[in-house]
């Protein structure tokens, strides 16, 4: 038995009917809900670049094809100063840091700004209530242009996202407020360009924005950035907390959690954490000093002069035998030794 669907549209109306076979169709999937063809939107023209969302670019407007598996999943996004004029802060300087999620709402792809601001365990009652008070902003709202390639994902174009003024992307508050900063010039603003990786994209833009009063070239009226914006795919599984100790150094985080036996809301203050894995586990539970995995890896800005770079290189090494011998100090019994100790006064063999 065959099955035939008539395609209407404005322009025109198709006398043949199509085929229900399995064979894909040659114009990718076809449109639901007002949505055009996948290859009415990413046409032949487009430049592709392949990762964690497919980045499609056609002309100026840029694409993102966001899988459906990626849908809802926490992603970081980290906004820098790439270029700045003088006295507007300096390159690499962070903008803003952020956590947010791409969902998908009706017809709509929402990028959403997620909190840990205010938590509490999932298992407790006080969770929902502690939910409801984090609802989480929109930052931006996207139409559907079409179905993913496969159907499998969405395709949105967000050339807006980055070439108009989205707050959360942008000049902080505090410096808009000093600079007297008026609007963006969307005008005088361009997306330089967005690339896509594995397991992140980034993308660069020219902000420039008019201001009564620029810190520099105050004639212009106008105050000129790059900045970059990386957004990463987080890992499903989250890393175990480490309460800060202000005896050492580490940077933090603060949060009010309302699920702590204190009959309270607690302010909690974690330290910011690599996620180091010992390559081999057995003797890192031993005791032993061993290599991560992936280790971190620090670079000498390229602007250093080239007369200091083997003594900052020098400076860093030098620190090896001392970071050893602290690592390697009995402060306290391996973590196997104190469960076997456990299950020694249990009677457990």
């Amino acid at each position: 038995m065959i099955l035939g669907v008539a395609l209407i549209s404005s322009c025109a109306t198709s006398d043949k009917a199509k085929s229900s076979s399995d064979a894909p169709d040659k114009n990718g999937p076809q449109p639901e809900n007002g949505m055009k063809p996948y290859s009415e939107v990413i046409t032949d023209e487009a430049e592709s670049d392949e990762g964690l969302f497919d980045v499609h670019k056609i002309e100026e407007d840029f694409f993102y094809e966001i899988p459906d598996s990626l849908l809802n999943r926490e992603m970081l996004l980290v906004s820098r100063i790439a270029e700045t004029q003088n006295e507007i802060g300096y390159g690499g300087e962070k903008l803003n840091t952020q956590v947010v999620r791409w969902q998908k709402k009706n017809d709509d792809i929402l990028l959403r700004h997620v909190s840990y601001e205010n938590v509490a365990s999932d298992s407790l009652p006080v969770y929902e209530a502690v939910r409801n008070s984090n609802f989480e902003p929109i930052i931006a709202s996207f139409d559907i242009e079409s179905l993913g390639e496969d159907s499998s994902g969405v395709v949105i174009d967000v050339t807006d996202l980055y070439s108009t003024d989205v707050q959360a992307l942008g000049l902080q508050d505090s410096r808009r407020e000093a600079y007297q900063v008026r609007r963006l010039d969307t005008d005088r603003s361009y997306i330089e360009h967005i690339n896509s990786y594995p397991k992140n994209i980034e993308a660069r833009n020219w902000l420039t924005y008019q201001a009564s009063n620029p810190p520099s070239s105050s004639s212009t009226g106008t105050i000129s950035m790059e900045v970059n914006h990386s957004m990463v795919v987080l890992p499903d599984e989250k890393m175990d907390t480490r309460e800060y100790d202000e005896r050492v150094g580490y940077f933090s985080i603060e949060q009010t959690d309302y699920g702590t036996e204190a009959n309270k809301a607690k302010d909690m203050q974690y330290i910011t954490r690599y996620q180091l894995i010992p390559k081999d586990k057995e003797a890192y539970l031993d005791g032993e000093l061993v290599e991560p995995v992936n280790p971190i890896v620090y670079y000498i800005d390229p602007a250093t002069p080239q007369k200091w770079r083997s003594y900052l290189k020098q400076g860093v090494e030098d620190w090896q035998p001392v970071l050893k011998m602290l690592l390697l100090q009995k402060i306290r019994p391996p973590r196997r030794k104190i469960l076997n100790g456990v299950r020694k006064m249990r009677g457990i063999r």
